[in-house]
C-alpha cells in the first residue's frame, strides 16, 4: 500500500527546514504583535503560508502522519488556534500553549512522536500495522 502522494526529492530536507524557519519567524512576529499590540498581517500571513506548507509536506509525504501523535498535536494547535480568535484576552496564554505543545512534541524521541493513537503503538509504515 502506499502512503506517499508527495515522494522523496532533492532538497526536500532542506525545503522543510526553510519551511520550519520561516515559521517560527512568522509566529515569533505573531506572538510580539499580540504582546505589543502593533499589527501582525504579515507576521500571520507568513505563519499560515509556511504552516500550510508544513502541513502539506509532512502529512502528504507519509499518509500515516495523520493518526500519529505528531497530527494530533497539530490537531490540538489549530483548536488552540481558534481559541485565540474566539478568546483574545486569552491570547497571550494560548500562544504560550502553542510553544510548549511545539517544543515538546518537536523534541520528543520517535517512540513519542510516531505513536499511533489507532494502533497504540509505533507506527511508522504500514508494515508496522500488520500482524
Amino acid at each position: 500500500m502506499k502512503t506517499a502522494i508527495i515522494p522523496n526529492f532533492p532538497g526536500k530536507r532542506w525545503l522543510k527546514i526553510s519551511c520550519r524557519s520561516l515559521h517560527l519567524l512568522g509566529f515569533a512576529g505573531v506572538f510580539a504583535s499580540t504582546l505589543g499590540g502593533s499589527d501582525a498581517l504579515a507576521y500571520w500571513l507568513l505563519t499560515i503560508i509556511s504552516g500550510m506548507g508544513l502541513l502539506a509536506l509532512e502529512a502528504l509525504s507519509n499518509l500515516i502522519w495523520f493518526i500519529q501523535i505528531r497530527a494530533v498535536a497539530m490537531y490540538i494547535k489549530m483548536a488552540l488556534l481558534a481559541g485565540f480568535f474566539y478568546y483574545p484576552e486569552l491570547a497571550w496564554h494560548i500562544l504560550a500553549a502553542m510553544i510548549l505543545l511545539s517544543g515538546l512534541i518537536s523534541h520528543a524521541p520517535g517512540s513519542v512522536r510516531y505513536f499511533s493513537v489507532v494502533h497504540m503503538k509505533k507506527v511508522t509504515s504500514v508494515n508496522d500495522i500488520k500482524g
